[in-house]
């Protein structure tokens, strides 16, 4: 009875011996019935052998250095003002060694921007702490610079080339006043941006007929404005003898401006004109309606 367990001992380490030859042997068959070819061998693209590795390009390349403003959305920006965009797979190397860097493309770094022409993106940025050498002329890449916007006039600008960018402009006014204004009468311009004072501006006497006066104005501001002998009974007239509008005027971009007036008479000169008292004139009603005064009994 003891033999026959030992034979079947034996029995049992043999047959499993045998079953782990046994597959040990299918799976280096299998193995080999099911290998994969190589990338060569299938005519497929190989992949890059880095990650840095600089991307294949179509057209020439162009080399521009230097000095970044900023890295953001996918964009270069260098100091002269040009922006450049970047390849998805932009290599970013070291520009002496062009190995791996520790630096990163952000201000104040020097960098070399390789461009395909194909494309206009920057394949490769190359970083540096210091100045890098001039390897091709502006001109040359200029026109891979990427523009945020379509240039549009700028409306102030139109007309004559003056614009209103609030620069001080020193404004001269003269003005001719009619032959019978006394010798010793002052002469005021009134505005409207002054309140209607009929004493804002004094002018200087000139000669017999005519006064002037220099003020700052910053360019662009508009206003109103008459001239007057210090009060709205005196103020200027029409040569109908009628009240008249308010002038316009624009102060626009230039160093100095002149403005030549005619006054052909004034409202005191006929001894029953209106007293426009107090009334203060606006740019929606320049003549306030007063009565005139009793004409005196004789």
């Amino acid at each position: 009875m003891t033999s026959h367990r030992y034979r079947f001992a034996a029995a049992a380490i043999v047959l499993a011996a045998l079953i782990s030859a046994s597959n040990s042997a299918f799976t280096n068959v299998a193995g080999a019935a099911v290998r994969t070819p190589s990338a060569a061998a299938s005519g497929q693209t190989p992949p890059p052998l880095s990650a840095t590795a600089t991307p294949a390009h179509a057209g020439t390349l162009v080399k521009f250095s230097g000095q970044l403003l900023d890295n953001r959305a996918g964009f270069v920006f260098f100091t002269t003002g040009d922006g450049f965009r970047l390849d998805p797979n932009v290599k970013i190397d070291d520009a002496k060694t062009g190995g791996p860097t520790s630096l990163a493309p952000s201000t104040r770094t020097y960098a070399r921007a390789t461009l395909d022409s194909a494309s206009g993106q920057v394949v490769e940025l190359s970083l540096a702490t210091r100045k890098l050498p001039d390897e091709a002329r502006y001109e040359d890449i200029k026109r891979f610079a990427i523009a945020l916007s379509t240039p549009a006039p700028n409306p102030d600008l139109r007309g004559g080339g003056e614009g209103l960018n609030g620069k001080a402009v020193l404004v001269t006014f003269t003005v001719e006043v009619p032959s019978k204004t006394a010798f010793a009468d002052a002469v005021y311009v009134a505005t409207d941006t002054s309140g209607w004072s009929a004493t804002a501006i004094r002018m200087n006497r000139l000669d017999a007929l005519h006064y002037r006066v220099s003020r700052p104005f910053s360019s662009g501001t508009r206003f109103l404005y008459r001239y007057t002998r210090g009060s709205w009974r005196s103020a200027e007239r029409g040569q109908n003898g009628l009240e008249v509008s308010p002038r316009p005027f624009l102060v626009v971009n230039a160093d100095v401006k002149s403005k030549n007036d005619i006054v052909y008479s004034w409202g005191d000169s006929d001894q029953f004109a209106p007293d426009l008292g107090s009334s203060i004139p606006t740019p929606f009603n320049p003549v306030p309606f007063v009565l005139p005064p009793t004409k005196p009994k004789p």
